[in-house]
C-alpha cells in the first residue's frame, strides 16, 4: 500500500470516528437534557400534590438502585421483552405479542425443567417456544395479510387464559394450589458469588442480537426491509422472509426472558400470571428507551427496573398511592423516549418519500 493510500485510509477512519463521537455526544446531551426536564416536571407534580420532591427522588434512586443483584435480576425479562419489540420494529413490524411470547416461554421452560431436571433444556425449550409463536404471528402477517397488532392482541389473551387454565387445572402444586408445579432445585439457576447469572445470560443474548442485526446478512436484510420493502425487493431480498425472521428472533428473545424469569427468580408461576403479566407491554417502553439498539436496551432495562423498585419504596416510605409512583415513572420514561420516537418517525417518513 502506498503512502498516499495509507494516509487516505487513516483520514477516512478518523472522519468516521469523529462522526460517531459526535453522534454519541449528541445522544448523551439529548438524554441528559430529557432526564433533567423529566425530573423537573415530576418535581412540580410532586410539589403540587404535597410531597417533598427531593425526599421522593432520594428514596426512588437510593432504594431503586441499592440492591444490585435484585436490580439486575428484575431487569432480565424486561431486557428480553425490549428486544422482542425492537427487533421486529427494525424490520417494520409492530410486535406487541411479547406478552404471550413471554408467557409461553416461561410455561414451556417450567415443564421442560420439571420433567428433565435441566435448566439448559428449560432455557432452550422456552426460547424455541417463544420464537415459534413470534414466527406464527409473522406468518399470519406475510401470508394471510393479518395485521400483526391485531393478531398479537388476540394471541396474548388466548395464551393468557390457556396457561391460567393449565396451571390451575392441570399443572398445579398440590401443596400450593394457587401455584404451578415448582422448578426442581437441581434445575434452578442460582446466583454465583452474588452475581446474577440470569442477567449475564440475557446480556450475552443481547450481544448476540447486536451481532446478528449489524454484522450479518440476515440483520442487514431486516434493516433494509424496515426502511422500504420496495427497496428490499429491488436489491434482490425477500422482505417476507425478513419479516418472519424478525418475529422469530423477537419471539425467541421474549421466550428466553420468560424462561430465565421462572428458572432463576420465581421458580413457579401463579394461577393469575401476576409474576409475568405486563412485562411484555413494558418491553415496548424499554425498546424505545434503548433506541432499538441491543446495547441501549441493556442500559434501559436496568434504569427502568431501578425506577420500578424505587417506586415501590416511595409508596412504602411516604404513604403515597401507587398511582403517584406510576405517574412519576411514566413522566421520566416518556420524556426520555419522546425525542427518539420523534426522530425515528421523521427519519422514516423522509426515507420513504426519498425511496418512493
Amino acid at each position: 500500500m502506498s503512502k498516499g493510500s495509507l494516509s487516505k485510509l487513516i483520514e477516512t477512519l478518523s472522519e468516521r470516528l469523529l462522526t460517531e463521537r459526535r453522534e454519541y455526544l449528541a445522544t448523551l446531551i439529548e438524554t441528559s437534557s430529557s432526564l433533567i426536564l423529566a425530573l423537573l416536571a415530576g418535581g412540580i407534580v410532586l410539589a403540587v400534590l404535597g410531597y417533598d420532591p427531593l425526599n421522593v427522588y432520594n428514596i426512588l434512586f437510593r432504594y431503586g438502585f441499592g440492591n444490585i443483584r435484585y436490580l439486575l435480576d428484575k431487569s432480565t425479562p424486561l431486557m428480553m421483552t425490549g428486544l422482542a419489540f425492537a427487533i421486529p420494529l427494525i424490520a417494520g413490524l409492530f410486535n406487541i405479542g411479547g406478552e404471550s411470547q413471554l408467557y409461553i416461554g416461561a410455561f414451556i421452560a417450567l415443564l421442560a425443567a420439571y420433567y428433565t431436571h435441566s435448566h439448559v433444556i428449560g432455557i432452550l425449550a422456552g426460547t424455541i417456544a417463544g420464537g415459534l409463536l413470534g414466527a406464527f404471528i409473522g406468518i399470519l402477517r406475510v401470508y394471510r395479510g393479518i395485521n400483526e397488532v391485531i393478531s398479537s392482541i388476540m394471541v396474548n389473551w388466548i395464551f393468557f387464559y390457556l396457561i391460567i387454565y393449565l396451571i390451575s387445572g392441570v399443572y398445579y402444586n398440590p401443596e400450593r394450589p394457587h401455584e404451578s408445579i415448582p422448578i426442581p432445585k437441581d434445575a434452578r439457576i442460582y446466583p454465583i458469588s452474588n452475581i446474577s447469572v440470569i442477567f449475564a445470560i440475557a446480556v450475552l443474548a443481547s450481544i448476540l442480537y447486536y451481532i446478528i442485526l449489524f454484522h450479518t446478512d440476515i440483520g442487514y436484510k431486516m434493516r433494509v426491509t424496515g426502511l422500504s420493502t420496495a427497496s428490499a425487493k429491488y436489491a434482490g431480498f425477500n422482505p417476507d422472509l425478513s419479516m418472519i425472521y424478525s418475529m422469530l428472533l423477537g419471539g425467541a428473545a421474549a421466550g428466553l426472558g420468560g424462561a430465565l424469569l421462572v428458572l432463576g427468580m420465581t421458580y413457579s408461576i401463579d394461577d393469575m400470571l401476576s409474576a409475568v403479566y405486563g412485562l411484555g407491554f413494558t418491553g415496548i417502553g424499554i425498546g424505545l428507551l434503548g433506541r432499538l439498539h441491543p446495547i441501549g436496551i441493556i442500559l434501559a432495562s436496568i434504569f427502568f427496573s431501578g425506577l420500578l423498585i424505587g417506586g415501590q419504596w416511595v409508596e412504602l416510605k411516604t404513604g403515597a398511592p401507587p398511582e403517584l409512583a406510576d405517574t412519576l415513572i411514566g413522566v421520566i420514561v416518556i420524556a426520555l423516549a419522546i425525542p427518539y420516537v420523534y426522530k425515528l418517525l421523521v427519519s422514516r417518513l423522509i426515507q420513504r418519500r426519498v425511496i418512493e
